[in-house]
């Protein structure tokens, strides 16, 4: 990834850490009673293909619980 580039890596293996990141959270998150949100997977589908950055992400979270 360009350190000086604000947009995540959308290369092939990066696209494969970001997904196996987020299914080993999607799973410890069921392991504590996760009930399926379609907003949180569309928005783990964004990050994951690279379309939003960790901090879009978090932002888009918080946004969301603010208004559940």
């Amino acid at each position: 990834m360009n350190v000086h580039s604000r947009r995540p890596d959308r290369s092939p293996e990066a696209i494969e850490r970001r997904r196996k990141a987020t299914e080993q959270a999607r799973a410890a998150n069921i392991r504590q009673g996760y009930v399926h949100d379609p907003v949180l997977e569309t928005a783990n589908a964004r990050f994951i293909a690279g379309e939003i950055t960790t901090e879009e992400f978090l932002e888009e979270m918080l946004t969301r619980f603010k208004r559940a």
